[in-house]
């Protein structure tokens, strides 16, 4: 799993390396996903719910076994006797025709079963997702700090110049005071690039539910690896592997099933059954009241009852299908847009470079001339704040396409 980092960040890890707590462990991408994997909530309550939904299958599958049902009556006063009295049963049933609905709950429930499964994998996706793009941010505030302190060192080594060019009157005092602003903002500057560090931190150990003490190191340095699909084929890619949609598709299948079940109830049920049953708790005389046999039901008229749960049952299934034609379009899109995102940022990422350099030239040429008394202040603070963007342009283009190419391989379902 690699992703697109500088080659310069090798020296940023190093310091980060040195500047990090000497008792956290070194900690790479992958080391991280798998942390986050073992340790995140969302991934234990989706394992709960394909726990819940096996047992729903095992209930649904019970329905068309035996059951053994045991009841008693008491009489405060059995007729013509002034004594009290009561009467017990004991029957055993079998259902043997249910108008389809028992098999019909029974592939329900294995759907949900299913549907509980793809829900689980696309958990693991997204905290997969989730975890590289919190760890990508660590990285990118790390070196958006580096930046903001080359930043302010620049700055002071600047003021310093020309406080000694001031001392013997070749600047005027607006020179100083000037590079003091400069160097206050820069330094405010840089108190945001450590805050905005802090939280990110705090975010991928939120992620990874790190309990140790210290800051995790991260140590990786990443290379950037192309995308090879194209966007009509992540498109593609995404409609037959996503799990969301696959929800979607088995979501329509249990609709259908409801219908089939609640048009079970225009349909007689048949069921075999066998019990005794005895007075007074006389079991002596329990054989006369044994008895087995056929019991058939149906429901002939139930003031519309059924034939509303059917429709509403129709309507939930073409909801059901709009949900997923609306679901698809919504993943076409969502791919199509971090497949350009990402693509965008492949293309910025290949002229930071080339800024970064003409930037870093044209700083040492204000510099020089500044100090020769042929440049003025300006040239000197536009400079900087031309390196500085260009460096930022470059962190940001190299974490984007990181973060897109995380984003879409989580879209489209790949592991």
């Amino acid at each position: 799993m690699k992703y697109l980092i500088k080659p310069s960040l090798l020296c940023g890890m190093y310091i980060f390396a040195l500047t990090s707590i000497t008792s956290a462990a070194p900690l790479t991408i992958d080391q991280a996903v798998t942390m986050a994997l073992e340790n995140h909530l969302d991934i234990k309550i989706a394992a709960n719910e394909e726990k819940a939904a096996a047992y729903s299958l095992q209930g649904a599958k019970g329905e068309k076994g035996f059951s053994l049902t045991a009841a008693n009556n008491t009489y405060l006063k059995k007729p013509g006797s002034s004594t009290d009295a009561s009467t017990s049963t004991l029957t055993v049933s079998l259902p043997l025709y249910s108008g389809g609905k028992n098999e019909g709950n029974i592939k329900i429930a294995e759907t949900d079963v299913t549907i509980a499964a793809l829900n689980s994998a696309k958990t693991r996706l997204d905290v997969k997702s989730n975890t590289i793009s919190d760890y990508l941010s660590v990285i990118k505030a790390h070196q958006a700090q580096l930046v903001a302190q080359e930043t302010v060192n620049n700055y002071q080594m600047h003021l310093k110049n020309v406080q000694e060019q001031y001392s013997v009157e070749n600047v005027p005092k607006s020179d100083v005071l000037r590079s003091e602003v400069e160097l206050a903002d820069a330094q405010q500057t840089l108190l945001q690039a450590q805050n905005t560090y802090e939280v990110a931190v705090n975010t991928l150990k939120k992620q990874l539910r790190w309990k140790e003490s210290g800051t995790p190191e991260l140590v990786e340095a990443f290379q950037y690896e192309p995308f090879s699909m194209s966007m009509e084929d992540s498109v593609t890619y995404a409609k037959a592997h996503n799990p969301e949609l696959e929800k979607y598709r088995l979501a329509i299948q249990a609709a259908e099933q409801s219908v089939a079940v609640a048009k079970a109830d225009l349909k007689p049920a048949v069921s075999l059954t066998s019990g005794m049953g005895w007075s007074d708790a006389n079991i002596a005389d329990t054989t006369e009241d044994a008895y087995i046999g056929v019991t058939t039901s149906w429901n002939l008229f139930d003031s519309k009852v059924t034939k509303s749960k059917v429709a509403k049952a129709k309507s939930s299934a073409d909801n059901a299908r709009l949900e997923l034609e609306a679901k698809e379009d919504e993943v076409e899109l969502a791919t199509k847009e971090y497949y350009l995102n990402m693509k965008e940022a492949e293309k910025r990422r290949n002229t930071t470079q080339l800024a970064i350099s003409k930037a870093k030239e044209d700083y040492s040429i204000a510099v020089a001339k500044y100090r020769v008394g042929e440049g003025v202040i300006l040239d000197i603070i536009d400079a900087q704040l031309a390196l500085t963007t260009a460096q930022n342009n470059d962190i940001e283009a190299q974490y984007a396409y990181a973060d897109y190419k995380a984003k879409l391989e989580n879209m489209i379902g790949m592991n």
